[in-house]
């Protein structure tokens, strides 16, 4: 990846974590530790191409900013004060990062989420009778939160409704634009 792809999946990972972040500790860690490799390319950018070097540093310091509004748990004492993006963890997440976390660390973070809130709503549906394909093509046309990425719909469908593997797979597929509405309803249920 280049610079301007790096900082766009930095980017990625602010807006996941300022929405609660709903993956799992082991991504978390990656996307934490891309911003140290932001951190060892900026001194090359700026002697490689100065006209956007300007623009990078600019738009990772509001990024930064952004994450730092949010990161205020000290979770590694150790870690230089300088580098606190590996530091500092979000004072919220998902749910299941939050136990995982919790287990892995012994540090508690606030369950609160987009995510959860999505996976909430999803599983009241299905509990009321709704069938699962109908749940996934109703959180797709309303443009949940969930709905933003493939992999965040297919994560909030596993968590909230029942499927085998055969029904995932084409879940995965549908979610990717990959499969269609009536493949999509034939695995999951009208």
């Amino acid at each position: 990846m280049d610079l301007s792809e790096r900082l766009a999946r930095w980017r990625t990972f602010a807006e996941d974590c300022l929405d609660g972040y709903p993956w799992e500790v082991e991504e978390f860690l990656v996307d934490v530790n891309s911003r140290s490799t932001l951190q060892e390319l900026m001194p090359a950018s700026r002697e490689d191409r100065p006209g956007d070097y300007h623009l990078i540093a600019a738009e990772l310091d509001a990024v930064d900013a952004s994450l730092r509004s949010i990161f205020d748990i000290e979770a590694f004492p150790k870690m230089s004060p300088s580098e606190w993006w590996l530091r500092y963890v979000p004072s919220y997440a998902a749910r299941d990062f939050c136990r995982e976390f919790k287990s892995a660390y012994g540090i508690s973070i606030a369950a609160r989420s987009k995510f959860d809130l999505d996976v909430d709503a999803m599983t009241q549906l299905s509990a009321s009778g709704v069938a699962p394909a109908d749940i996934c093509l109703k959180v797709a046309e309303e443009q949940w939160y969930v709905a933003k990425k493939p992999a965040l719909l297919f994560l909030a469908c596993r968590r909230s409704l029942s499927m085998d593997r055969s029904a995932r797979r084409a879940l995965w597929s549908w979610a990717t634009g990959k499969g269609s509405e009536s493949g999509l309803r034939a695995a999951l249920g009208k």
